[in-house]
């Protein structure tokens, strides 16, 4: 049984710990929650060691990736065919109709590696962002239980999906476009970027005129704020 080294957030570790010990009570779990962390758990890493990075910010160096013995893994939300930051927003902004959860060989090159396996569901025309990821934890948990028994008992690398990456890796400066509202836009558009964008304490559509930028203000009654689906203390 493969030795899980889980890189996630700290307070996710406990939760994602238990998935795997419901798939093997006897499993042997890790967990890291940053860089140093991650490097001091690889700097002479068993032979039986398996990285599983979970919805996690950190960047994973190439020298842990060549020094692991075999391929490590990225579990996330949002599916092949809407690659980079923030796949709900893209997803919603451009009209999607399908959305989901995917497990894939980590590389150094963003949402490139070998696709493992992939869970999904429609998308409603009256999702928003909020609702888009709340629907992405449930696939993106969903599919680390369906699939933590392979993490754990599969030697060498699980085998692959005939399926590929597709579409633009979108990025910060996408969605910092995105945020910006442009002279004269319609309303239509409007609607569609404050669907796709939503609103929160750290995310705002805004325009700007004399120099001055204007954030737009949320209503005064406004859902919680999440991260990854989880509703988080603002």
């Amino acid at each position: 049984m493969k030795h899980i080294l889980l890189l996630a957030d700290a307070d996710e570790l406990p939760g994602l710990t238990r998935i795997f010990r419901d798939a093997a009570p006897d499993a042997r779990i890790q967990g890291v929650s940053s860089r140093a962390e991650l490097e001091q758990a690889t700097a002479a890493p068993a032979t039986d060691l398996r990285l599983v990075a979970f919805c996690s910010d950190v960047i994973v160096p190439e020298a842990v990736l060549d020094r692991l013995p075999g391929p490590s893994y990225n579990v996330h939300p949002g599916p092949p065919w809407v690659r980079g930051i923030y796949p709900s927003v893209f997803a919603l902004y451009e009209g999607l109709d399908r959305f989901g959860a995917t497990l894939h060989e980590l590389t150094m090159e963003i949402d490139a590696g070998p696709i493992v396996a992939v869970d999904e569901a429609a998308i409603t025309p009256a999702m928003d962002r909020l609702a888009l990821e709340t629907l992405a934890r449930d696939l993106v948990t969903g599919l680390l239980t369906r699939m933590a028994p392979d993490l754990l008992t599969v030697d060498g690398p699980l085998p692959h999906l005939d399926a590929q990456w597709s579409g633009p890796a979108w990025s910060k400066k996408d969605f910092d476009a995105l945020c910006h509202l442009p002279d004269g836009i319609d309303e239509a558009e409007f609607r569609r970027r404050l669907r796709a964008v939503g609103e929160g304490p750290n995310h705002a559509l805004y325009f700007e005129t004399f120099g001055r930028r204007f954030p737009l203000a949320p209503p005064a009654r406004t859902g919680p704020v999440v991260k990854g689906g989880r509703p988080v203390e603002p």
